[in-house]
């Protein structure tokens, strides 16, 4: 059986090799799909992520929902730690830790306020709602005693494996996204 890492970097190799004009395309069609979704549509909190590198970028919803007047926060790292901070505008986002676009020392959304969708950058994805990250743990910690609306995975088709061995503290997704659509999956337990 392959190593966590040994999957991690087979899907990450695959996402970063991939052509950047490809990946636009593929984003904007994921993008399309979301802006559409009724759960998108309804929600009033919605956490997002920005993308680095050939990750699924989520811009033109980004951008609608600061247009649509949604509260939109953004995380931010210290050191273990990750917390998510409220923008108006994506002119509030500045390079901050492993060169990812984070906002710059403005609010943290309070506790009080937790999304009603919150969508989630991974390295690979099953279709029961495991992922797989970077390796350092910090979706998995911020939302373990959480309450959220609804977690949504974002990937390319070509990240998404039939089954991961997840562990018991690896926080499920509920939906993952991908240019082919939006999958409920119906294993997530929360």
């Amino acid at each position: 059986m392959e190593t966590r890492q040994t999957i991690r970097r087979h899907y990450k190799k695959m996402r970063d090799d991939m052509p950047s004009a490809l990946a636009a395309r593929l984003s904007l069609e994921l993008s399309g799909h979301i802006l559409e979704w009724e759960r998108y549509r309804q929600a009033e909190t919605v956490f997002f992520y920005y993308p680095l590198g050939n990750e699924v970028s989520l811009l033109p919803v980004m951008k609608d929902a600061l247009f649509q007047k949604k509260r939109v926060a953004f995380p931010k790292t210290d050191g273990e730690r990750m917390d998510f901070y409220e923008v108006t505008d994506l002119k509030q986002l500045k390079e901050g830790s492993f060169h990812v676009m984070e906002p710059a020392g403005i609010g943290k959304l309070p506790v009080n306020q937790e999304p009603d969708l919150c969508f989630v950058p991974g390295i690979v994805f099953d279709r029961a709602g495991g992922r797989f990250g970077y390796g350092r743990g910090y979706y998995d910690r911020y939302f373990a005693d959480r309450k959220v609306g609804i977690m949504a995975g974002c990937a390319y088709e070509c990240q998404i494996a039939d089954r991961l061995p997840v562990h018991a503290w690896d926080v499920p997704m509920d939906y993952v996204v991908s240019e082919c659509g939006i999958g409920k999956n119906h294993k997530a337990v929360r």
